[in-house]
């Protein structure tokens, strides 16, 4: 059986690396218009083609990608810290503070991510900042609950007793005893999370809640692609593979990490 979260890590650094060397890498200026060339198809001077300005997109993917990733992993980043503390500190020590902060789950789980999205961006306008405030918001509740789970079987066991029997207090046991024991799968998750955020903030770029024009991202070269589809369907050529690829990697890498982190074999269906 092939070792998945190696295919997906050497795939992952591969995109990582064209994009933070984008300025090596791309053969063209992305913002850089030619308009003689506008919705050229494929060729060898550019290589996915261009868009209606005559701008090189396989550059603009490039350098788009730089704002799509580097948005994904700070707000992964962030929900994922304080979506572990929360449910490790809520499960462990139980009592009001937990009941309270599973209603908040239950809440932002039944609101709908793309709709408050387009109410904090209505009320304070669009921008990079408020994209990853909404993000960061809502993200952290999957990490919350399987933080909570484990909290919640590990605090009888023998090695919390001993703990507290010789006088540690309660966010030092969280940190020394609980905390490992979620880390693996809290990463097993995050890579999962990853790929469907990064989906959601290309959506939300599709909808124009994103980064704004000229400024290459991924989500809004796909909204620029919708009106000249069937004229020149190469435009949504760049930005969709590169999105496909990278969700592919971090799938990859999410079932390698499981599998190498379950010590028993799980039959798959």
């Amino acid at each position: 059986m092939p070792d998945l979260f190696r295919i997906g890590a050497v795939l992952l650094l591969v995109l990582l690396l064209s994009v933070a060397c984008a300025g090596l890498v791309a053969p063209y200026d992305p913002l850089a218009q030619d308009p003689p060339a506008r919705l050229s198809p494929p060729s060898r001077e550019h290589l996915l083609g261009t868009d209606a300005f005559g701008r090189d997109i396989l550059s603009r993917v490039l350098y788009g990608g730089r704002f799509t990733l580097a948005a994904s992993f700070i707000a992964l980043g962030a929900a994922l810290g304080f979506g572990v503390f929360a449910g490790l500190a809520g499960g462990f020590r139980g009592g009001a503070g937990d009941i309270v902060l599973m209603r908040i789950v239950d809440v932002l789980m039944a609101f709908p991510f793309t709709v408050l999205a387009i109410v904090v961006t209505a009320l304070f306008g669009t921008g990079f900042l408020h994209l990853l405030a909404v993000v960061v918001a809502v993200w952290w509740v999957p990490f919350a609950r399987l933080a909570r789970s484990i909290a919640l079987n590990a605090r009888n066991d023998v090695e919390i007793a001993a703990a507290r029997v010789v006088g540690a207090s309660d966010p030092v046991i969280i940190v020394r005893e609980v905390l490992p024991r979620a880390v693996g799968p809290a990463l097993v998750l995050a890579t999962f999370e990853l790929g469907k955020l990064m989906l959601s903030l290309s959506a939300l770029s599709f909808f124009g809640l994103g980064s704004k024009p000229p400024s290459p991202e991924w989500g809004t070269m796909l909204a620029d692609s919708k009106a000249h589809f069937f004229r020149a369907p190469h435009l949504l050529l760049g930005p969709a593979l590169f999105i496909f690829l990278t969700v592919l990697a971090l799938n990859l890498m999410g079932e390698g990490l499981r599998d190498r982190l379950d010590p028993f074999e799980i039959p798959k269906f």
